[in-house]
This record gives structure tokens, C-alpha cells and sequence, in this order.
């Protein structure tokens, strides 16, 4: 469990999606009664106001209250394996939520919560200006959650009311009848909703209902007041309802007579001093006014268009043509400020001559426009440098596969042609082994990436020796350092604990790419220095571990620093140009470090050297841990098992791996038989004695019948070693999902192309018994 929490804390902790793991409680019958949390993040905890330490192992139902219904989906989860959706309510919050609930253990289940609210936030945002307050309805149990502004405009004082309350206590049980029928029908036949009526109070209300689209439980709606427009319209005052719509957001208002020209103020800027309405106290009528206006308060260029789009003429052609509500749009000054202003003209009721001119300042608005555009552009840069980046990344790949396929190619031409000369065969064959380790290098950098980028990178926790580290690390490049005429030190006598537990292989990784990079980047003559060492302030049972790389070497731009651990990148300073590699080299190492929990720094000065800082939380390996590791590593050494006896099924259908493999497992004392395909392998064993063969190697990808094809119908024939056979997958597919096929098709372990030797027979010794 403490393993369990580890790992669920530093994938959850920082995550804003709210996520708990609970465990259902069962009474002496077996029956769910209640659940208590085992974990949960900040996120979790902060939706209920609580620290995250004041809920493990509280009650959830002495938290939340609520719904029998969620415990029914708890007890699945944690008990049948289900995974469920569903969407509910909180009682005690007063809010909707969307769960999904999944199984982790017997027992356990793991809970997000989303507040489906969010659903809708751009529509309330619409609704800010609007005289309507949106409420939420759940369709199951009939309630209405309403927010502050439906509560304003519906007069009912309470957030959470049953609709046949809200209904009775608003329209009335008499005029409420009508309501309660269009409901019935909303709930039956998913249909919209929309009701008018006068309260008791004498008001008017209007409630809208419509479906989310998302989700079959709940719905939202939107009540209005409209009690002024209503009166407006009994009292027949001309255009109040025009006015009182357009007011809001207008800083002036005219009524203009196209017939007779004559221009009418109905409301104008306290501050404003450049109104129509002057204009047209001096000039008498509309077009005077509006030539003036335009000529004393228009920006001049926009002055032909907007006196074009606003002339009597033009609006009576427009008018004639079907348009009622159109606007121009021109920049106009304040002082000596110039604003974006929206000019609407809207025709009055048919028939008439008459249409309201309404001026709204949209400078706000035209500037929210102006930064989208800008930020649509920047995304369009961005995009544009991702493409100019990978297409570099592709005319590197270009001669970074293709130097070692040369040297592969060249030296085994050159091995062929002095097969005598068995010092020369030897010199070309350790060099195509060098070019082929480098090939390989360069396709696990992209694979490592695709798994970064996925989520599909793995972790695997083992006892770490960083003493040895370091040693291995000096190993491996002193050789290097020295060919290039580099001095390389590595120091980790800062370090206090020396066992801890990790991913080696992802630490090895770390460490090789930075101080490969040092090296790379560094001139004969300079200086790599690698040091560990171990800070202070750890938390109890972890470590602090600092481990710094510097060189002496070419150094980094201010400007590439910038973007150093992005894919593809490489600087553009001369030396580095001529150097090979992917460009992928610090993106893996940056993700696989922050994967790890720790950071990255980077400090760099041109000509003169970088140095990389990486900081890991390190948890310190107990004792025991240390014993398992060693008895493990005694039992890694090279197998020296005699084979002899042993009958091996090799299935390939590439000629060249099949008689590598068959060399290497004859060497080992075994039996090999071959076959091109799956289906082949199906048949051969099909035709031969129970138990004549001790093991079958599956290549996983072939022509005709794939390995777990095969593999299901070995498994599946009426023979007793069909079941027990060992099936050992060879497979060139790096990610979890060919490895999730071997699982699933019943393989019995899986190795990796290009093939660890040691490795393969390693597993060949421990799923063949002894003879």
C-alpha cells in the first residue's frame, strides 16, 4: 500500500483534476455501508474545503451525504472490476457533478469528479448583459439549482427547490398547470421548453429549458424578468422596448425619419461632446448632420466609406432590399484618441420610415479581436517553427542513419573481400557492431520521444548503486575522452548514501546524453567534469542528489537556451552543426528528470563551456532492498547450463534472423528446428509428440499469421503441452502495446530485437526445466 500511495502521489498531487482512491466498507453481510479514502490530491480535497490530511480514512458519506446510488457504484468498482460513469448530485455542496468511478485493487477503486457547471460557463458569460439567470435541473430527481440571478429574477429566495415547489410558489397552482404539462413532455420526449406567465406578485417570468447535449440526467434553463417589456408593450409606448434593449450597451441613440430627414436625441453621452444631435441643431436635418459629423469627428481615412455607407439613399436602397438591422464600422476620435465605433442602423416596425441609430464604442471588443488575431499568429509561428524543426529533423535523420548504414555497409564489403585476412575481418566487424550501436541509439532517441509524448513511459524501480554509477560512467567514456584529447573527472565523493532506489536505466540515460553531450561539444585540450553529490533537506527516506556536468567547451547562444530542451533543436553555432544526433538528446533527458520528480539547469556562456545541474529526489534503499538486489544480480550472471537434449521451435519469417538465432541457440547445446510463418509454427507442432519440443521462439509480426495469432492457436490444441509450452515472443515493437499483445495472446515471456544473448538464455533456463 505505502508503494501504492508513493506512486499515486506523484502522479496525482500536482493533477487539477479532482482524484481520490477509496476503499469500500462492508458490513458482517458483505454490504457496502460506506467508503474511506486511502488518498486523494489537493484538488479532491479543496472541492469540500478540507486539507487533504483531514480526509484519509474519514468516511465519504460523512463527507458528502448525497445519493445511495453512488455507493452501488463504489461497491462495482472495487468489488466486480467495473468501470462506471454516472452523473449526480451533492446534497451538501448543492452542485452537479459527472463521476467516473474504476477499479485499482480488491476492494479499492479510484474516483474522479468533474462539476459539469463548467458545461456551460461560456453561455453564462453571453447571458452577463442579459436580463435572464441561468438554473441547472435534475431530470432524475426533479430538482432546479438555481444561481444568484435566477433566484433575482424569479423571487424565490432558495438555491435548491424541487420544480413542482418552484412552480407552485412562482406561477401559482392554477396557472402553473400548463408548466407542469410542457415539463411532463420535456422529461417523455426530449423536447425544449419555454413558458411565459405573470406571478402573484404581479411580475412577468419567462423559463427556458433545453438539453445539454452531454449528459441524459441533467439539463439547464434560464428565467427572465421581462415584467418592463411587458408593461412597455400593454402601454403601446413607441419604441420603449427598442430603447431599453439597445440603451445597455449604447453610449448614443437617434431616431431618424428617412422621409422626412428629421433627426431625434434619445439619449447621448453625459461626457460626450461630439453628438449628432449638435451637428444637427445647426444643420437642421440628418444628411447636414451626418456630412458634419463625419468631416469633423471620423478618422480621415474611413471618411469616403462611412459617408458612402450612411447616406439617405443608401439606407432607404438598403431598407427596400430586406435588410432591418445592418451597421458600419469606422474609427473615430475622442480628443485626440481614436476608438472603434459600431454604427447600428435598425428599421422600426413595418410599416415606417423611421430607423434607430445606435452608437456602441467597440474598442474593447476590436482590441480582444486584435489579441486573438495576434495570438492565432503566434500560434501559426509556432506551428511554422515545429514544421521548419521537423523537417530539419528529417534531413538530419537523413545522414545520421544513413553515416553508420554507409559504415555497416563499407566494412562488411571490405570483411567480404579479405575473409583471409582475419585481423582485418575482426578490425571491420567490431566497427560495424560500433555503427550498428550507434544506429540503434539514434531509433530508441525517437521511440523514447513517442513514449514521452504519449504518457506510455515506463518506470521500473530497482536498487541503484551510485558508486557504481559513477564508475560506469567513467568506464564508458574514458576511452572517448581520450581519443578527442579531453581530460574527463568523475567525483562522487560527495556522496553520504550510495544505495538508492530507481529506474537505472533511465538514470543511466540522464546521465548519458548529458555527459555525452559535454564531450561532444568539447575541443581536445578541454576539461568534462562530472560530480554527485547528496544536499540537505531531504524528507525522511529519500536523499538529495545533485549531479553536475561541466565542459570547457563551445558553450551555448543566450538565444538557444531558450529553446534547449525542445525537439529537434540544435545550435546554430558552427561546431555544433557538425556534430550528429537527433536533437532529442536534452528533450528525453529534460521529460525523463521531471518524470522523475527532480529539475534541470542549465548555465552557459559562448566559448567558454556549459554547466547542467540536475537535482533527483532519490528515495535511500533499506536493507533489505540492498540483500534482494544482490542475490538477484548473483543469479543474472551468464548461464552455464548445458542445453544438450533440448529442442527449440525457432518461428521467423526473416531468413537472416531465423539463422542468427539458430547459430546462437546451437552454440548453447540446443536442438533447433525452424519455421517461416505462424501458421508454419501452428502445424509443426500440431504434428509432433506431446512434449517434443521444450520451447518456441515467436517473431510477433509475419506475412500470413502473427506470433499472438499463432501463439492463441497453440494454446488452443487438444494436447496436454499445449498449455505449458513456453512460447517466448521476439518482438522489434518497443512500446506497451506489443507487449500487451504478448501478454494477451498467452505468450510466456517476451525479449526485445535486437536480441540480448544473455538475456534470451537467461529466460530459455528458467522456463525449461532441468532434464
Amino acid at each position: 500500500m505505502d508503494e501504492m500511495l508513493r506512486v499515486w502521489a506523484t502522479t496525482f498531487d500536482r493533477s487539477p483534476l479532482p482524484f481520490g482512491v477509496a476503499e469500500v466498507l462492508l458490513d458482517d453481510e458483505g454490504r457496502p455501508y460506506d467508503a474511506v479514502y486511502r488518498y486523494l490530491n489537493p484538488a479532491m480535497a479543496s472541492i469540500t474545503d478540507h486539507a487533504v490530511e483531514d480526509l484519509i480514512g474519514v468516511g465519504m458519506y460523512t463527507i458528502w451525504g448525497g445519493d445511495p446510488a453512488w455507493l452501488d457504484h463504489f461497491y462495482e468498482a472495487a468489488y466486480e472490476g467495473k468501470s462506471v460513469e454516472f452523473e449526480t448530485l451533492s446534497d451538501m455542496l448543492r452542485q452537479f457533478f459527472r463521476a467516473e468511478v474504476f477499479p485499482v485493487a480488491e476492494g479499492l477503486f479510484a474516483l474522479t469528479l468533474q462539476d459539469v457547471t463548467s458545461w456551460i460557463v461560456p453561455a453564462q458569460r453571453s447571458l452577463d448583459k442579459a436580463a435572464a439567470g441561468l438554473f441547472f435541473f435534475d431530470m432524475r430527481y426533479r430538482q432546479m439549482l438555481l444561481t444568484d440571478s435566477a433566484r433575482e429574477q424569479s423571487g424565490v429566495d432558495t438555491d435548491y427547490i424541487s420544480l413542482a415547489e418552484f412552480i407552485e410558489r412562482t406561477f401559482g397552482l392554477t396557472a402553473g398547470d400548463d408548466l407542469r404539462r410542457q415539463m411532463e413532455n420535456f422529461l417523455e420526449n426530449q423536447t425544449s421548453l419555454y413558458q411565459e406567465g405573470q406571478l402573484a406578485d404581479g411580475r412577468w417570468l419567462r423559463i427556458s429549458l433545453d438539453h445539454t447535449g452531454r449528459s441524459e440526467r441533467f439539463a439547464y434553463g434560464f428565467l427572465e424578468d421581462f415584467t418592463r417589456t411587458k408593461q412597455a408593450e400593454q402601454r403601446s409606448e413607441q419604441y420603449v422596448e427598442v430603447i431599453d434593449s439597445l440603451g445597455a450597451e449604447n453610449f448614443a441613440l437617434y431616431l431618424v425619419d428617412l422621409e422626412t430627414n428629421e433627426l431625434e436625441v434619445y439619449r447621448r453621452g453625459e461626457n460626450d461632446t461630439a453628438e449628432l444631435a449638435l451637428a444637427s441643431a445647426q444643420e437642421a436635418d440628418y444628411p447636414s448632420a451626418m456630412r458634419r459629423y463625419i468631416e469633423t469627428y471620423v478618422v480621415e481615412e474611413d471618411r469616403p466609406r462611412v459617408l458612402a455607407e450612411v447616406g439617405p439613399d443608401v439606407l432607404w436602397k438598403r431598407l427596400e432590399d430586406g435588410e432591418a438591422d445592418f451597421s458600419v464600422g469606422y474609427r473615430r476620435l475622442f480628443g485626440d484618441e481614436e476608438q472603434y465605433v459600431e454604427l447600428r442602423i435598425i428599421r422600426l416596425p413595418h410599416p415606417s420610415s423611421k430607423v434607430i441609430l445606435a452608437a456602441r464604442n467597440v474598442t474593447h471588443e476590436m482590441r480582444e479581436q486584435l489579441l486573438q488575431k495576434l495570438a492565432l499568429q503566434n500560434a501559426l509561428d509556432l506551428a511554422e517553427h515545429a514544421s521548419r524543426a521537423k523537417s530539419t529533423f528529417l534531413t538530419n535523420m537523413s545522414h545520421d542513419f544513413r553515416t553508420p548504414m554507409n559504415s555497416i555497409s563499407g566494412f562488411a564489403a571490405i570483411a567480404l573481400d579479405h575473409l583471409n585476412d582475419t585481423d582485418r575481418v575482426r578490425d571491420c566487424l567490431r566497427k560495424i557492431t560500433l555503427s550498428s550501436d550507434h544506429l540503434l541509439s539514434l531509433v530508441n532517441d525517437i521511440l523514447d520521444v513517442s513514449r514521452i509524448e504519449s504518457g506510455r513511459m515506463s518506470f521500473n524501480e530497482d536498487v541503484v548503486d551510485l558508486d557504481e554509477v559513477a564508475a560506469e560512467v567513467a568506464t564508458m567514456f574514458s576511452d572517448k575522452a581520450e581519443a578527442c584529447g579531453i581530460d574527463l573527472t568523475v567525483d562522487a565523493a560527495g556522496l553520504t548514501h550510495t544505495q538508492v532506489v530507481t529506474d537505472p536505466l533511465r538514470l543511466n540515460q540522464v546521465l548519458v546524453n548529458t555527459v555525452g553531450n559535454a564531450l561532444k561539444f568539447t575541443p581536445a585540450g578541454g576539461l568534462v567534469t562530472v560530480s554527485l553529490a547528496e544536499r540537505e533537506g531531504a524528507p525522511r527516506g529519500f536523499g538529495s542528489y545533485a549531479i553536475t556536468v561541466s565542459d570547457t567547451g563551445c558553450g551555448m547562444t543566450p538565444e538557444f537556451l531558450d529553446r534547449i530542451f525542445l525537439p529537434f533543436e540544435r545550435d546554430g553555432l558552427g561546431y555544433a552543426n557538425k556534430t550528429e544526433g537527433t536533437g532529442l538528446g536534452m528533450t528525453i533527458t529534460k521529460s525523463l528528470v521531471d518524470l522523475m520528480g527532480g529539475e534541470i539547469q542549465v548555465e552557459s556562456v559562448v566559448g567558454r563551456g556549459s554547466t547542467f545541474t540536475i537535482t533527483l529526489p532519490l528515495r535511500l534503499a533499506s536493507p533489505e532492498e540492498v540483500s534482494q538486489e544482490e542475490a538477484r544480480n548473483a543469479a543474472m550472471e551468464e548461464c552455464r547450463r548445458d542445453f544438450a537434449g533440448c529442442k527449440v521451435l525457432v518461428v521467423d519469417d526473416d531468413d537472416l534472423s531465423r539463422e542468427i538465432l539458430m547459430e546462437i541457440l546451437k552454440d548453447y547445446g540446443f536442438t533447433v528446428e525452424e519455421a517461416r510463418d505462424g501458421d508454419a509454427a501452428v502445424r509443426k507442432v500440431a504434428s509432433v509428440a506431446p512434449f517434443h519440443y521444450d520451447a518456441v521462439l515467436m517473431d510477433m509480426r509475419m506475412p500470413r499469421m502473427d506470433g499472438d495469432e499463432a501463439t492463441r492457436e497453440i494454446r488452443a490444441l487438444d494436447r496436454p503441452d499445449a498449455a505449458s509450452l513456453p512460447i517466448i515472443a521476439e518482438t522489434a515493437d518497443a512500446f506497451e502495446e506489443g507487449q500487451r499483445r504478448a501478454r494477451e495472446a498467452g505468450m510466456t515471456a517476451l525479449t526485445t530485437k535486437p536480441l540480448n544473448t544473455h538475456a534470451l538464455i537467461a529466460l530459455l533456463d528458467k522456463h525449461i526445466p532441468q532434464k
